[in-house]
């Protein structure tokens, strides 16, 4: 019953991957399709291209895929996204074996694996095109078929696991071969470092002992040697695209600080959602108090790996918080590993009692928002929540706060952010087939954006004072910036849509919110059509 219902809410989610704006978006996924559409329109399969030339920001492999997937079922969101839903479900069977093996309940691997599927990082990650999806399962294995190899003794995990993370780098590059490097050396403080009446001690054995899974990991470097190697001597802007990628794109990022380091703190809490709390007091109590348990090494391995990585992303000079969601899924193997079971955390105080507390704070929402749906399911999530704690039934009491703890991010984003979302370009813009439109707009991204929306149409994207020179055969020009149209563009159509950067603000951003004005937050986009001047 519990797979039949995970595969019927797989399929339910899978029927959302067409839709062209997500419930939550992630900027990055504009380019992406761009890149994998303009690809197969000029037949550059081996070398994604982007804006006519080859694309320097990311490998391959994710492009590979969407065209692939684009060839086989057409070219639509679904294709495209298909790749990162795929990669999703693997990761949460991935997640169920590890979860398993480690609790050896089958129960408490069922909530683990619902609750990891119902978290912000899956029900975003898992429905988009971008590489953090696939970055969650490569690292969740290599470490799986680590521990593995440390069970039973058999170094044939750790080298498969080795190798596959060769086919990491074809994602986002180098990226996850540091994180593997920063997992070991984890491994290998914890063995080789003891602290002991207050004195360090440094045993060099471990090294000796590990020498053999070290050296194996050199087999991660093959496929990436095999396609640097490619573009280097077979394709004629190899070098570029190489020191463009290895100094611009990776080494570029750490020149200098330019956000706050609050914001990597921040993603740990914002992706474990709706499972923040209870997480984390789990992890408070181990570090509270250390256990002496069988799974204590690798219990501490996995938080001072936590911590190096988190170390890591506060030194580039971009620090989103999506950068430690392939790690997200450790947090969720914490109760196995000190074997709480999933009742215990969910009906905690400080984690049942806050369920009420986020349902009264969506009820605020939908009566400031004027949103009488989810209103009406937000009153009924508080009626549910308070009525399970109320339970004398311990059973009873868990089931009802953990469905209501489930199904707090599906609400939000079918009955807060959907209400509230952007109108539909193509339903704007019903009349532009086999036209060409003029985008302008302060980032060329919108343009991407537009076009990636209609398929049919050709797309060219302008800033406010060059339109003239880059569109001059423009049909119809849409402006999602303040521009100076000569007269004989009349405008036809326009609407409002959210704003991407706000400069408001405390009390102008009150303001607004008291006078419930949600102009001040948006911007009007307008659609004009060139007419003969009489």
């Amino acid at each position: 019953m519990y797979f039949v219902l995970l595969i019927i809410l797989s399929a339910l989610f899978a029927m959302t991957l067409g839709i062209p704006d997500v419930a939550f978006p992630q900027g990055d996924e504009i380019m992406h399709i761009r890149s994998i559409r303009e690809s197969l329109e000029v037949g550059s399969y081996t070398l994604p291209v982007l804006s006519g030339l080859p694309n320097p920001y990311k490998p391959p492999l994710l492009f590979w895929m969407g065209m692939f997937f684009d060839k086989i079922f057409g070219i639509s969101y679904f294709s495209e996204r298909l790749v990162s839903f795929l990669f999703g479900l693997g990761t949460l069977a991935l997640f169920y074996k590890f979860y398993q093996s480690i609790s050896k309940s089958e129960k408490e691997s069922k909530l683990a694996t619902l609750a990891f599927a119902f978290s912000f990082l899956s029900l975003k990650f898992f429905g988009i095109l971008m590489m953090e999806g696939a970055l969650v399962f490569f690292t969740l294995l290599y470490v799986y078929l680590f521990f593995k190899s440390k069970e039973k003794e058999n170094l044939t995990y750790v080298a498969w696991g080795s190798f596959l993370v060769g086919f990491g780098y074809l994602l986002k590059g180098p990226i996850l071969h540091i994180y593997i490097v920063l997992f070991l050396i984890s491994y290998l403080y914890l063995k080789m470092i003891r602290v002991r009446k207050g004195h360090f001690h440094i045993s060099f054995k471990p090294l000796l002992k590990e020498k053999q899974t070290l050296l194996l990991f050199s087999l991660s470097l093959l496929i990436p040697i095999l396609w640097i190697s490619y573009l280097y001597l077979f394709t004629n802007s190899g070098k570029e695209l190489l020191r463009f990628f290895f100094i611009t794109e990776n080494m570029g990022k750490f020149y200098a600080a330019n956000q706050s380091g609050l914001r990597i703190w921040g993603g740990w809490l914002l992706y474990t959602i709706p499972f923040s709390i209870p997480l984390f007091h789990t992890v408070w109590k181990i570090i509270k108090r250390t256990s002496k348990d069988k799974n204590r090494i690798m219990t501490m391995v996995l938080l001072v790996f936590l911590l190096f990585v988190t170390i890591f992303h506060l030194m580039p000079n971009r620090k989103d918080p999506y950068y430690v969601t392939p790690f997200i899924s450790f947090l969720f193997l914490i109760p196995a590993l000190k074997k709480e079971n999933w009742e215990t955390i969910i009906l905690s105080k400080c984690n049942k009692y806050s369920i009420p507390v986020l349902y009264f704070l969506l009820v605020a929402l939908a009566v400031v928002l004027r949103l009488p749906s989810l209103f009406a399911v937000s009153l009924t999530g508080i009626v549910l929540s308070i009525s399970a704690i109320a339970f004398q039934n311990k059973n009873k009491s868990f089931y009802g706060v953990f469905i209501s703890q489930l199904l707090l991010v599906p609400i939000i984003m079918l009955f807060f952010v959907r209400p509230m979302a952007d109108p539909n370009i193509a339903d704007q813009l019903t009349d532009v087939k086999g036209k060409e439109l003029c985008v302008i707009a302060e980032n060329p991204w919108t343009a991407m954006d537009v076009q990636n929306k209609l398929i049919d149409s050709k797309v060219k994207f302008a800033l406010p004072l060059t339109y003239r020179d880059t569109c001059p055969d423009a049909e119809m020009i849409v402006t999602f910036s303040e521009a100076n149209l000569t007269e004989d563009w009349k405008k036809v159509n326009s609407w409002f849509q959210w704003k991407q950067h706000l400069n408001l603000d405390s009390k102008e951003t009150l303001k607004a919110l008291l006078k419930m004005d949600k102009r001040t937050f948006q911007s009007e986009v307008n659609v004009w059509k060139k007419e003969e001047l009489r």
